[in-house]
């Protein structure tokens, strides 16, 4: 463990620019749509947006948004958001297939280091990453309810709020577990996150198909993204436990397949 975790120091130190800039950015993403929630809501936009959208494209998109609360919460439900986020964890999860590439796998072998300790060390940096990300949108959305919340807006509950970093943060870490076991069995990190990107993207409009279309529905239990639904949640629904099971179960299995992979592959 402490020869990974001086990989985790390695690790964030190389992206440590990139990581707080895009933390400061999720962090400021949050401010700036309460701000845009602020000024809509005391025009009386939201009531007018409303009377104008069906109920099935309020149900079905992020027309969801069109209240207060909605639009507060919509960095947690806008499919671009997820795929951002899942993009970041793709990029550090792939870190030992541009190890293998760079050859700096080379050096690592050349010290008493077990050939777990990269993956482990993946593993961990994919935890922080992902808790940094989550975290920095909670203190953006909690520091700028505090201060913008206009005094008659309907803003979102703790328990909400919870229930969604939880589950946007499990889907996170589902794709960093697929994206490690891609990248186990890769030798260029080009290939590994072109894999992971077009199986990110196939994922999502699976679910998103199975959603209307029934014949579908079945299959589209295989995305990750079908076990990540922000939009009952922001209308008051609970976590469902099963949602966090399976998450949780691939970010699991996928480490676990990327371990041994790892340990038997030639470098």
């Amino acid at each position: 463990m402490k020869a990974a975790l001086t990989l985790v120091r390695h690790s964030l130190r190389r992206r440590r620019t990139f990581l707080i800039v895009g933390v400061l950015f999720l962090f400021a993403f949050q401010i700036f749509m309460i701000l845009v929630a602020r000024a809509i809501y005391r025009t009386g936009g939201f009531e007018e947006l409303g009377s104008l959208m069906p109920n099935f494209l309020e149900q079905w998109t992020n027309m969801v948004a069109l209240s207060f609360k909605g639009m507060v919460l919509f960095g947690y439900s806008h499919p671009l958001v997820e795929l951002f986020l899942i993009a970041i964890v793709i990029g550090v999860a792939t870190e030992p297939a541009m190890e293998i590439e760079s050859k700096f796998i080379d050096l690592l072998m050349a010290r008493p280091l077990p050939r777990s300790a990269a993956i482990v060390r993946s593993m961990i940096v994919v935890l922080i990453v992902t808790a940094g990300a989550v975290g920095s949108m909670f203190a953006g959305q909690s520091i700028g309810l505090r201060l913008f919340t206009p005094a008659t807006a309907d803003a979102p509950g703790l328990r909400v709020s919870l229930y969604l970093i939880t589950n946007l943060a499990l889907l996170i870490l589902a794709w960093g577990g697929i994206a490690l076991t891609i990248a186990a069995f890769s030798k260029r990190r080009a290939t590994a996150v072109a894999i992971c990107g077009f199986l990110a993207f196939a994922m999502f409009v699976l679910d998103y198909v199975g959603r209307f279309w029934q014949k579908i529905s079945t299959i589209s239990k295989l995305s990750p993204f079908h076990y990540y639904s922000p939009f009952p949640l922001i209308g008051g629904a609970h976590l469902r436990s099963n949602d966090v099971i399976v998450l949780l179960a691939i970010f699991i299995a996928g480490s676990a397949v990327a371990n041994v992979v790892y340990a038997r592959r030639d470098l």
